[in-house]
């Protein structure tokens, strides 16, 4: 029997369960996918209970399919970013349905404080990057505004891998990476800060005790261990936010390694001892799980959700393979199709919440495949303005060279994304053969380091292989030259348009 330790990885659509050897193998994995609910404008909700439901289905299939080949010796989690529970005295949740990190509904929060400026202050403290409704500290605004009688209730705010954590453990804390998506965090202090807390006007007692990642901050109970197979009193660490982990197991855990992350929405992210900060385009920072590093990433949001979306809107959703084999078929320029494709509202960068997406230049003549090629050279040109802000903060090679960029993620499958990408990027772009499991190996390396197992991050290092490289195409320049300029034109008339018709309370996204 090997001694393996168990990554729990909540993301978006569901939760993954992964057992990770001293080797930073995964030698198995399941996942459970879990529903997202849209009740109203800006309201992106998803419900703990469900959480919990996939930690115990997965922990279950994966033992079961394990028939006792391997001896779990900790548990470490990864969590989606910017959620909020409140939970009452008895740990409880007291909504049904949260907020997620897409959810804006503390817009009006953020807006009634930032009225009479402060806003550029607030970022370059925090490094919250993303439009300011999504952090935490404004969704408790909301929940105080809105739900007075929660609010006097609650005892903590808990994000998802906390919550899941106290589940395990029955201890609430959480640790500097999914503190620093608070809103209320400050990067260089690297703590909590209490001016911060008093100027929003949030009980400083609602945020839990932030100790390191790999801490252990407690055991699996016997409830819990009886809900999941695991053995009570196996050790669980603290754990990281999505993004940190992510960039973990993607191997940035040194200063100037950079990663692209091709989910359901993208980012390129790099890891610093400082954070890359820029009032003009909001890079986001989250502290690293890592001590003394910071992660800081551009994204954009339409990314894999857009290209499922329209998959699915084609009736090409259980297909999609073979749609984007259609899309790499079809010439650079997708036909003089041009796509923007922040169907799910963009980033401060992209235009804010309000903005939307859009096909230009739609013909009888177009195909399926024409426009899956003019939504993924949309994202292409998305990140590649992205990537180059935040890959201009990579130290060059000393031999002049530009390293490949890892890329992970479901987006990183397919070649078709990976070679726009490199062509638009100029850079080659590596996908590890472990893409699919960054965040639960960066989880899992953080049990491996908490009990012991492990004294530094050598063994992720050692145990990273290329499955695919992909080189840029320079002599495809000049053919990306006017589809580029049409993009341009159509984000900017996209931002102007939002600009004009949104509202200041017009929170969607």
């Amino acid at each position: 029997m090997t001694d393996v330790v168990l990554a729990l990885d909540l993301g978006t659509g569901g939760g993954k369960a992964a057992l990770v050897d001293a080797d930073a193998r995964v030698v198995r994995s399941t996942f459970v996918p879990y529903p997202t609910s849209y009740p109203a404008p800006g309201r992106h909700e998803q419900r703990p209970e469900d959480w919990w439901a996939a930690v115990v289905r997965s922990c279950r299939d994966l033992l079961d399919a394990d028939a006792g080949r391997h001896r779990v010796t900790a548990v470490g989690l990864s969590g989606h970013s910017l959620a909020m529970v409140p939970v009452g005295a008895d740990g409880s949740a007291l909504l049904d349905s949260v907020p997620i990190w897409s959810d804006t509904r503390g817009e009006a929060a953020a807006a009634a404080h930032f009225a009479a400026g402060g806003e550029d202050e607030w970022y370059t403290t925090t490094g919250n990057g993303f439009p300011r409704g999504m952090y935490t500290v404004f969704k408790a605004g909301w929940l105080r505004a809105e739900h007075p009688d929660l609010a006097a209730r609650t005892t903590r705010l808990l994000g998802s891998k906390d919550w899941v954590n106290a589940r395990l453990t029955g201890v609430e804390c959480t640790d500097p990476s999914y503190a620093s998506g608070s809103g209320a965090y400050d990067l260089r202090a690297r703590t909590m800060s209490a001016d911060l807390l008093a100027r929003f006007d949030v009980p400083a007692r609602w945020w839990p005790e932030v100790v390191a990642s790999t801490t252990v901050i407690g055991t699996v109970t016997a409830e819990a261990a009886a809900a999941t197979g695991l053995p009570a009193g196996v050790p669980v660490v603290a754990g990281g936010v999505d993004n940190s982990c992510m960039a973990l197991g993607a191997g940035l855990d040194r200063a100037g390694a950079a990663y692209l992350s091709l989910g359901s929405s993208n980012w390129v992210t790099v890891a610093g001892p400082d954070p890359v900060l820029d009032p003009v385009t909001r890079p986001f920072v989250f502290d690293h799980v890592l001590p003394g590093l910071y992660i800081s990433a551009l994204s954009t949001f339409g990314g894999g959700s857009s290209l499922q979306w329209l998959a699915t809107l084609l009736g090409r959703g259980d297909d999609i393979d073979a749609l984007l084999d259609e899309a790499a078929a079809a010439p650079v320029g997708a036909n003089g199709l041009t796509c923007v494709p922040t169907l799910a509202g963009g980033t401060v960068a992209e235009g804010g919440p309000a903005v939307r997406g859009a096909f230009l230049g739609l013909d009888l003549g177009h195909s399926h495949g024409d426009l899956a090629r003019a939504l993924i050279e949309g994202i292409g040109f998305s990140l590649a303005d992205a990537a180059a802000t935040m890959l201009a903060a990579v130290p060059a090679h000393p031999a002049g060279e530009r390293p490949a960029v890892t890329a992970t993620g479901g987006g990183a499958r397919g070649r078709l994304m990976l070679q726009v990408l490199a062509d638009l990027l100029d850079r080659p772009l590596a996908r590890p053969d472990a893409a699919q499991h960054a965040a639960a190996l960066g989880a899992g390396a953080l049990a491996l380091l908490g009990i012991g197992a492990w004294s530094d991050t050598a063994p992720l290092r050692e145990a990273r292989r290329e499955a695919l490289r992909v080189d840029p195409r320079p002599d495809l320049a000049d053919a990306y030259a006017l589809p580029r300029l049409r993009f341009d034109a159509a984000r900017d008339a996209i931002r102007r348009h939002a600009a004009a018709t949104s509202t200041p309370d017009d929170h969607r996204i």
